[in-house]
């Protein structure tokens, strides 16, 4: 039987991460890149002040090059740890709107939603 306790930090993953190159967030007020994105939270760049509880975010697609805040989602999320200069965010709840915005977003998804063919 394999031991169970020799998982590496792979292992740990629950879903897949990819590229936040379609997305940005407004977090803390302040507008960040978002670097890597899963169903179960994102990476942002550094750039907002972090609190210890949980924290509101809204996350927009770019279109064109251009943010569209006609077309975001919001949520919120708690801080998982920093890592040099990202710092990675759990999704608190990770909604269905919520992941399948990100799945669309980051050309993942079964289908995508018409305004993202813009």
């Amino acid at each position: 039987m394999p031991d169970e306790t020799a998982a590496t930090a792979k292992d740990r993953r629950r879903y897949p991460r990819f590229q936040g190159f379609g997305l940005m967030a407004n977090i803390g007020g302040k507008l960040v890149r978002v670097t890597g994105v899963s169903a179960g939270g994102m990476k942002l760049e550094k750039g907002f002040k972090l609190i210890p509880d949980v924290m509101r975010f809204t996350l927009y697609p770019i279109d064109g090059g251009k943010v569209d805040i006609n077309n975001g989602i919001g949520g919120t999320c708690r801080l998982v740890r920093e890592d040099g200069d990202c710092i990675a965010m759990r999704f608190e709840p990770a909604t269905y709107r919520l992941v399948k915005f990100v799945a669309d977003c980051t050309n993942v998804g079964p289908e995508r939603d018409s305004f993202l063919d813009k």
